[in-house]
């Protein structure tokens, strides 16, 4: 909570800094253009954030904020909204009885790993305890015998209809019970918002939503596309090569990568797929940051953004590092 916290107050003065002021209808489209983009970049960090704060005072206020701005009078009417939305948030702090929370939010995947992390620590109780155990973590009661006669099905019985929120409150009551291993790791996981599964599709605007996306990224840009001729993404991974991220790619060693190709070798650490390899690399997939995953049918070519095609961005830990796993298999697969 205190990470998300601190990132709502930064992101909140950033708004408030923002210089706005400086640019008017009246200047440069260019210009216009330009502060309007870095604005909305802000905003939208910062509605994600406030998404996430258990205030239906504030998510009333949120829900109706569109912050795809264009243009600049668009920017100075969102920027009224969000510092509305702020003084908000901070006359709740200041309010003794006002209560702000993020939402916890468990993936089915990860509930699952925690109730099998329950389930073996219940386990390794003595049959005599495991019932009066069970029972001071809120599960139903039962007789010592049928625990002597199955531990696994005394425990399967008690927590195979548990919700996956119900798997995290048990998992917050044995946490340190068993001292401090993975389920104790998982937990704080999910507190730090890393089991946060957010999946958004798209079928118009790819190219843009690529390019915002990649503006975003902060550590790291794994890229692993059949083709990749487009020029403009290109550039955008060398300026985020020059903020110091780590940027790597895979694309197929074929004609159609041949002249952008060339270019990419020399700037980036690239990994060329042969043309006459046994499996085609017909892979489109970009990793960020190692938390998030944009995927689908499109390819970062030129002629991509005038077919009919289908990306979607997944943000969670688990399974970019999954895709992350699978980009290291072909570099791998290439040795």
């Amino acid at each position: 909570m205190g990470t998300l916290v601190q990132r709502i107050i930064e992101l909140a003065n950033d708004i408030r800094e923002f210089p706005l002021g400086k640019c008017s209808p009246s200047d440069d489209p260019d210009m216009q253009s330009a502060y309007t983009f870095a604005f909305r970049d802000i905003a939208k960090r910062f509605i994600g954030s406030v998404k996430r704060i258990d205030n239906d005072l504030i998510q009333n206020e949120v829900k109706n904020l569109d912050p795809d701005i264009e243009y600049i009078h668009d920017a100075y009417n969102l920027k009224s909204d969000l510092l509305n939305i702020i003084d908000i948030i901070e006359d709740l702090q200041n309010e003794p009885d006002a209560q702000i929370g993020s939402k916890v939010k468990v993936t089915p995947g990860t509930a699952n790993k925690l109730l099998g992390l329950i389930s073996d620590h219940l386990y390794d109780e003595s049959a005599y305890v495991l019932p009066m155990v069970c029972t001071g973590y809120g599960l139903q009661e039962g007789e010592v015998s049928e625990a002597f006669s199955s531990k696994r099905n005394y425990i399967y019985a008690r927590t195979c209809h548990l919700k996956p929120d119900e798997i995290y409150e048990l998992a917050l009551k044995m946490q340190g019970k068993y001292g401090q291993g993975e389920l104790e790791r998982i937990i704080s996981d999910i507190q730090n918002n890393s089991d946060r599964l957010n999946v958004i599709s798209e079928f118009e605007n790819i190219k843009k939503l690529i390019v915002d996306e990649i503006r975003k990224a902060e550590f790291c840009i794994w890229v692993a596309v059949a083709w990749f001729t487009d020029k403009d993404l290109a550039n955008l991974l060398y300026f985020k090569k020059k903020e110091g991220l780590n940027i790597q790619l895979i694309i197929n060693d074929d004609h159609i990568n041949f002249q952008l190709g060339e270019k990419l070798g020399t700037i980036f650490e690239t990994y060329k797929i042969p043309e006459n390899s046994r499996k085609l690399m017909h892979n489109k997939f970009c990793i960020i940051d190692l938390k998030k995953v944009i995927h689908g049918s499109y390819n970062w070519t030129n002629k991509a953004q005038y077919n009919n095609e289908t990306v979607s961005i997944i943000e969670n830990k688990a399974i970019a590092e999954n895709f992350a796993k699978q980009f290291i298999a072909l570099k791998t697969n290439l040795r």
